[in-house]
């Protein structure tokens, strides 16, 4: 578990599969992660992915890596889980101080009054991950992946 939580700390943009009902969507945004696997990003309510997870709020992610000079050498997570609205003041805070923390350029912007008042409805998002599967070619091998169930 320690090396997928150093992998997710690491990563920056997590591809979001969303659906309700026969729309699906897929949308990439900025992410950052806590010390329990919990993936956080920032987000406009009216975007398309917003609108299916606030009805369906059940998702797929995914993550990868890889270093281009060794196509042996790639790293990623598969996931599910349940994305929901930042709804106290402590998810907000973690959000916005993880979104500041991996986005030095985003923290004069990206302020808990900005959250609480921006114009465009953009809100910290959580995604609370049920399944992961990680796979890392350097620590796994052949074995390739190892899967975790929270």
């Amino acid at each position: 578990m320690k090396k997928l939580l150093v992998f997710l700390k690491k990563q920056e943009l997590i591809s979001i599969a969303c659906h309700h009902k026969k729309e699906i969507w897929m949308a990439n945004v900025y992410m950052a992660s806590d010390a329990n696997g919990n993936l956080y990003f920032v987000s406009p309510q009216d975007s398309l992915h917003s609108k299916l997870i606030l009805k369906n709020p059940e998702i797929a992610f995914s993550m990868a890596w890889f270093d281009p000079k060794n196509h042996n050498n790639r790293k990623g997570v598969q996931g599910r889980g349940v994305c929901h609205v930042a709804e106290n003041a402590k998810e907000i805070a973690t959000g916005v101080t993880l979104i500041a923390r991996k986005f030095p350029d985003l923290r004069k912007t990206i302020t808990l009054k900005w959250i609480r008042e921006n114009a465009w409805g953009t809100k910290v998002w959580v995604i609370n991950p049920t399944y992961m599967k990680y796979w890392d070619d350097e620590l796994f091998g052949d074995d390739e992946s190892q899967e975790f169930t929270f």
